[in-house]
């Protein structure tokens, strides 16, 4: 959806004016509009008896200004929450589409918590963007949804003043198309989404925004001995990449390294998953998405931090070639597993990634991975899962997620849990067994991490949905850009 941020559109012009309003508030007078606009929306409450319950809406003809006038309700002001105003923002694309209004205006007079009215207005634009989102690029025959070319016009709160707006939408706009990049990556099919095409796009990302971008093929993997990367790679008649890209402005006081896992498909290996949904498993390279996603926005944001962008990618299938259980792998540290699950694969090429990431020495190292199903039974899919070993970045980015919709919950990485993936034959084992798979991942990619800031998010469960939700369409969510960029600005 096409965005501009306006106090004072030409309604004549407009289909569908969208109006979203908290239970038994009417805040008509925070929106900028013609007051004789503004009361006939007041006759359209009294008449309609409009509350404005979560879920409840209305639309009526309007008799002046725009075409059509839509009330939604948000529920409890004192219940509105960054996910309730996505989930709305979602509805009207959802409306929009059922009623061919490809001209419409929204107006949205509440600032979200954590929030102020100026990151909330950016935050509420990008929600807008992603309104109707839909991943087309193999459709040759159009479904009874068409696409639709909508252009909206969101009408900020009256304290955003018309410089902060335009400031505001070059911003939302730079975040919202990051997500795009995640989601289009991860909604790509695996015989397309490479390892070498993530790394082309990788390669794209720093040619269109100034970062720098360096690919390293299978011939430079075996000399630098990711032996952890090459493991996972046997099966596979696709080479590996591994990608570094780099934001270095030059005032810039901290350094924060971003790494993901790029399993573009996940078929478990010789230790093969059951058949049933395993096409999701295209989805297991979305950290690797993340990483993308997130170097192009701060990019395009230009942020005065340090940020190095780091991934593996590599497919995990079985074949003569595979790796075996019972292997023992020597990886890029110089530190020796022992595999006993090779649908295990992410943490392996994660052991390389991030000892390499260690080398750089930077202020804080966060790994994005759909590393464990583990994590997705424990928290479903309202929350990412969180390991750190430094309780102040654990901190600041549970309060970057809740500010913009990203929930993390941090999870135990005590050193109890090292006995579960301790090995007889090797340093360590690949997997702990079933139970907690999630933490004893983490405390595994641990043992290859020589940083004392440093965190793992497990986004197995919020990186796709398997069906739609109030908040987004079926498939990758685009987690990790929205989080990442609050974060990084917290830095600066």
């Amino acid at each position: 959806m096409d965005v501009q941020i306006q106090p004072d559109p030409k309604f004549a012009r407009i289909d569908t004016l969208f109006i979203l309003l908290a239970e038994k508030d009417r805040p008509l007078d925070r929106i900028p509009l013609p007051d004789d606009l503004r009361g006939e929306i007041r006759g359209a409450i009294e008449r309609s008896g409009f509350e404005g319950r979560m879920d409840e809406g209305i639309t009526i003809l309007a008799t002046r200004g725009p075409k059509k006038i839509a009330l939604i309700g948000l529920g409890k002001e004192s219940q509105l929450t960054v996910r309730v105003a996505k989930a709305a923002a979602h509805g009207i694309g959802k409306i929009s589409r059922r009623n061919r209004s490809t001209s419409i205006a929204v107006a949205f007079p509440y600032t979200l918590p954590d929030n102020d009215p100026l990151t909330t207005t950016r935050l509420f634009t990008d929600f807008l963007i992603h309104a109707d989102y839909r991943y087309e690029a193999h459709l040759t025959v159009r479904d009874l949804e068409p696409a639709l070319d909508i252009k909206c016009v969101y009408i900020p709160p009256s304290s955003v003043s018309s410089k902060d707006a335009k400031r505001i939408a070059t911003e939302a706009t730079a975040i919202a198309e990051g997500v795009r990049t995640v989601r289009d990556l991860g909604n790509g099919p695996g015989n397309e989404v490479t390892p070498t095409r993530l790394a082309e796009r990788a390669v794209e990302v720093a040619r269109q925004t100034g970062l720098t971008c360096k690919v390293f093929d299978k011939k430079q993997i075996e000399k630098m001995k990711m032996g952890g990367l090459l493991a996972v790679n046997r099966g596979s008649a696709q080479e590996p990449r591994f990608v570094i890209l780099e934001h270095a402005p030059r005032k810039a006081k901290r350094t924060v390294c971003i790494v993901g896992k790029g399993i573009t498909f996940d078929s478990g290996g010789i230790s093969i998953k059951p058949s049933e949904r395993m096409e999701e498993m295209k989805f297991d390279m979305c950290g690797a998405a993340a990483v993308i996603g997130t170097m192009q926005t701060v990019g395009r944001l230009e942020l005065p931090v340090h940020v190095i962008g780091i991934f593996a990618a590599t497919e995990n299938l079985p074949s003569g070639t595979a790796y075996k259980p019972g292997d023992i792998v020597k990886t890029m540290s110089g530190k020796t597993v022992e595999i006993v699950n090779t649908d295990a694969e992410g943490r392996m090429i994660l052991s390389d990634a991030l000892h390499y990431a260690s080398t750089l020495r930077p202020d804080h190292i966060i790994d994005f991975a759909t590393l464990t199903g583990a994590c997705v039974v424990a928290l479903g899919n309202e929350a990412s899962g969180l390991f750190s070993n430094d309780s102040d970045l654990a901190r600041k980015l549970i309060e970057s997620g809740e500010k913009v919709g990203e929930r993390l919950w941090r999870m135990p990485e005590w050193e109890e849990y090292k006995e579960q993936i301790r090995s007889e034959w090797a340093d360590v084992k690949n997997s702990g067994g079933r139970w907690a798979g999630a933490v004893t991942a983490a405390v595994f990619l641990g043992e290859f991490v020589d940083c004392p800031s440093w965190a793992h998010i497990d986004i197995a469960g919020t990186a796709w949905t398997e069906s739609e939700t109030a908040r987004e369409r079926r498939g990758a969510t685009g987690i990790g850009v929205r989080l990442m960029v609050r974060f990084l600005e917290s830095l600066a």
